[in-house]
């Protein structure tokens, strides 16, 4: 079985753990990947690649994600949400008004730093590994894209957001930079990935539902899942492809889900100066 699978991550769960239960799933030495993790504490959409589609989960680890995020002011984490180490701080009541004007102020391309307890890569350790040992992180900050951040709920000193956003950025680094904004701190309570491009979490399955006798039932193909238009080839284009041969097609230049005229998926190629190059193809 060949395909992505869309889950509906539980709080308290490790992505990691979501991994190595849908793998028992599935028959001995069958693949099974992420495309992008979510923290412990976070719900919400986590897609797995199962089998050949380990290959194309590159493309969707980029792709824009929306949230739904509830905080809290007047709290400090040391991994900026309430499953951390957490303690009270100081700070004037803030206003929704006030909230209002902090929020726009983080629309756009802003600078981030991602939080100490991330996956960031820090002289080939992962920050949180040294975070956890208690050595000092210093991470660069990086720019990230904030697409829109609506107020879902205002009663200091909860609130609740959607945020939509690029590919990198960190809704706990979010929250704690806006409890700064106002004046003190806030920390994350909790979180929620509502869609990853255009896959909402509408579409995925919790993962107390599947079995090894169901799970095919849900996996989803890879042509449908990848994020690109779809380039269809006549049966004597398709060995060409497949071989990795360079052709010309009559399409605008870009990347291209491809396949043949039954449908069936070929595999990613890009399209530069109307010559089609096979980028990634699937092993037939």
């Amino acid at each position: 079985m060949d395909g992505f699978l869309l889950i509906d991550k539980p709080s308290d769960v490790t992505s990691f753990e979501v991994v190595r239960s849908v793998r028992r799933l599935f028959p001995f030495k069958t693949k099974v990947g992420h495309t992008g993790t979510l923290d412990p504490l976070a719900t919400g959409l986590l897609i797995l690649s199962i089998g050949k589609a380990t290959r194309f989960g590159e493309y969707l680890l980029k792709q824009d994600k929306c949230y739904l995020v509830t905080g809290r002011f007047g709290l400090s984490s040391d991994t900026y949400d309430i499953d951390g180490r957490v303690e009270n701080v100081k700070m004037n009541e803030v206003s929704e008004k006030k909230f209002q004007s902090v929020i726009s102020s983080f629309s756009g391309e802003i600078e981030q730093i991602p939080p100490p307890f991330s996956a960031v890569r820090i002289n080939g350790k992962r920050a949180y590994e040294l975070a956890r040992r208690g050595e000092k992180v210093e991470l660069r900050p990086r720019m990230v894209t904030i697409y829109s951040m609506d107020i879902l709920s205002f009663s200091y000193p909860d609130f609740s957001l959607k945020i939509c956003c690029s590919s990198g950025t960190y809704i706990r680094s979010l929250v704690h930079d806006i409890g700064v904004a106002c004046g003190g701190d806030a920390v994350v309570t909790s979180l929620k990935r509502v869609s990853i491009g255009r896959i909402s979490v509408e579409n995925a399955v919790s993962i107390d539902v599947l079995s090894s006798d169901n799970v095919g039932n849900y996996i989803v193909s890879i042509a449908e899942i990848l994020p690109f238009d779809r380039l269809l080839l006549d049966f004597s284009h398709c060995s060409w492809f497949l071989n990795g041969r360079r052709f010309s097609v009559p399409v605008s230049d870009g990347r291209y889900t491809v396949v043949d005229e039954t449908g069936r998926f070929l595999g990613v190629g890009f399209v530069s100066s109307g010559i089609l190059k096979p980028e990634k193809v699937i092993s037939q």
